[in-house]
């Protein structure tokens, strides 16, 4: 039996009940990357909202698609910065890009009232053109990452692996490249314009 006492004092977990235990499941199936019907949030909590780096606003609007395909997958970790930018010699951000594609017209100011604009958004439907997205961290600390579905392996059938080796990364057991999973991402907001 395994003598734990060497290890000083632990902290304490609560119990494991394996009468109602919950099992880890399988990851539902990555969508294909392209344009999709999403549905915002049903409300943004307190969490929701932070900071960048840069003390700029952040959102995290993490929608659901709603079709064409896929529905009911949560595209997540997906935040919004109200960090401002040129595009064309006006002035956007990608908070604004979000707010246009519910359909959003109003002149926003304030930071307060660019949050209360998304936390009106709630339950709102929109359209994103999505891709795909590997990150992680190589053994040195430089990352590691691979952008768009098409530069991913072929799954032998016509399409595409959602997994990609990390050449930089080994597992510390095996010695073998790490495999990385990709995320979908969300690339561009469509205009409500754009939307008929």
């Amino acid at each position: 039996m395994a003598n734990i006492s060497e290890l000083g004092q632990l902290q304490t977990s609560e119990p494991l009940d394996f009468d109602i235990y919950k099992d880890a499941q399988d990851l539902p199936p990555l969508p294909s990357a392209g344009e999709y019907v999403v549905r915002a949030p049903e409300m943004f909590l307190q969490e929701a909202f932070g900071k960048t780096r840069a003390n700029h606003l952040s959102v995290q609007v993490d929608p659901t698609i709603i079709g064409p395909t896929n529905e009911g997958y949560v595209i997540r970790f997906t935040k919004v910065s109200a960090k401002t930018f040129k595009r064309g010699g006006v002035t956007v951000s990608q908070l604004g890009d979000y707010l246009r594609a519910v359909g959003w017209t109003q002149k926003l100011i304030t930071e307060q009232e660019k949050a209360d604009a998304v936390e009106l958004t709630t339950n709102l439907t929109y359209r994103v053109m999505t891709d795909w997205r590997a990150y992680d961290k190589n053994d040195d600390g430089t990352a590691f990452v691979v952008e768009g579905m098409t530069n991913f392996p072929s799954d032998g059938n016509g399409g595409y692996s959602p997994f990609v080796s990390n050449p930089g990364h080994k597992d510390l057991i095996t010695g073998e490249p790490v495999l990385v999973r990709a995320n979908l991402v969300v690339r561009r907001y469509v205009p409500a314009a754009a939307q008929v």
